[in-house]
Order: C-alpha cells, then sequence, then structure tokens
C-alpha cells in the first residue's frame, strides 16, 4: 500500500483538477510587483490557466499539465528550450510542489535557459506547517499534502537554494491575494493583522542571474 506522494502523483493531480489555481487570483499583484524586472522575452513555469501569461504580452507559459492550448506541455528538469533564451522566468506556486531532486534540477534548468543578468521571479507559501494539511486518501492509505506540497521555505532556505547561480536582490513575505480577494477591506488590512486574521502566506522573490 503506497504511502507517499511521488511525482507520478503530482502529474495524476494537475492533469485531474479543476479547481481554481492560487495564481489565477494573484497574478495581477504579482505582475505589479515584477514590472521593473520584465524583459522581452518571458517565462512562466508552472503557467497552470494562463492568467499571468495573458497579462504579459508574447509572453511563453510552460506546465507538466496546460490548460490552454497555447501553454507548452513540458517539466521543469527538462525544459525545450535553447541556453540563455530568456530575460526573465516566473516560478509562481511551483517550487514547493518539487522533490529535493526535482527542485535541484529545476533551479539549474532555470539558469541554463536564463540570460545573464536576467531576473527570476518566484512566489512560494512562506514557513508552511505541511502536516496541517496532510490527508490520507479513504481507499488506497496514501498520505499527501492536499495541494501536493513537499517543501517548506523561508527566507534563508530558499536564499541558500539559488545563492551558486543567483543573486537575490528582493525577498519580501506578504499576504499574495490578499488585495484580489478582500478589496473591499484592504482599508482595514492593519485592524485584520494586528489581531491576528491574515498572517503572512507567501515570499516573493527577485533574483538575478
Amino acid at each position: 500500500m503506497k504511502k507517499n506522494w511521488d511525482k507520478k502523483d503530482t502529474l495524476d493531480f494537475w492533469e485531474k483538477n479543476e479547481a481554481d489555481y492560487a495564481g489565477d487570483i494573484s497574478a495581477p499583484e504579482i505582475l505589479k510587483m515584477s514590472k521593473r524586472y520584465i524583459g522581452n522575452k518571458v517565462l512562466d513555469i508552472g503557467a497552470g490557466s494562463g492568467a499571468l501569461i495573458n497579462l504579459i504580452p508574447n509572453s511563453i507559459g510552460l506546465d507538466i499539465a496546460p490548460k490552454q492550448p497555447d501553454i507548452i506541455k513540458g517539466d521543469i528538469t527538462n525544459i525545450p528550450f535553447e541556453d540563455q533564451s530568456f530575460d526573465t522566468i516566473f516560478a509562481t506556486e511551483i517550487l514547493e510542489h518539487l522533490d529535493n531532486n526535482t527542485l535541484n534540477k529545476g533551479i539549474t534548468e532555470i539558469n541554463r535557459i536564463l540570460k545573464k543578468g536576467g531576473h527570476l521571479i518566484v512566489t512560494v507559501p512562506y514557513n508552511e506547517n505541511l502536516s496541517q494539511n496532510t490527508v490520507s486518501c479513504p481507499d488506497c492509505g496514501t498520505k499527501f499534502h492536499r495541494w501536493g506540497h513537499l517543501q517548506i521555505f523561508d527566507e534563508n532556505n530558499i536564499t541558500q537554494l539559488l545563492k551558486d547561480d543567483f543573486k537575490v536582490i528582493k525577498i519580501k513575505k506578504l499576504p499574495i491575494g490578499f488585495n484580489a480577494n478582500y478589496k473591499v477591506l484592504k482599508h482595514f488590512r492593519w485592524i485584520i493583522e494586528r489581531f491576528g486574521f491574515l498572517k503572512d502566506q507567501n515570499l516573493f522573490l527577485v533574483a538575478k542571474k
């Protein structure tokens, strides 16, 4: 009886997933924070439904389970582009889904296809407690994170992950998607934060090659 989530499970999950992607809501906010780092050739890894590339003219999307016909089917460990093809690469809400081996290979591939001086823009959940969202399949007994998360990130370990190939030039904790979800409450955000209803949920990071 299988007990752990693996790469095949991840692919199967996203191919069958019909729910909204995390990036669907946060795409406009991410774009706003990223504008100064966006070059002429842009790749979004894990493009999902295409919410971000739909906002960036002439950008390209890559996903293991594309939801749009113009998004290229591909894997972060074997990205189908030549060396130094892109000025900007997005990897939003992606790295937390990768096991250690896939994560390291993925960073190597991103470094390969990003131009010298180009920017990598990342968002990941901040300091997530994976066990709080671990569930068990009642049929087969497989234990898995309800969204397929495998990694926990904070400012230190994500900087360490990138240090050999990139220089982190911006890193910020923020509740990605807050403004999109709760625009009516934005003027009361300080009250919500003070009383603990809103916590830092994500890291937003920009790294330069």
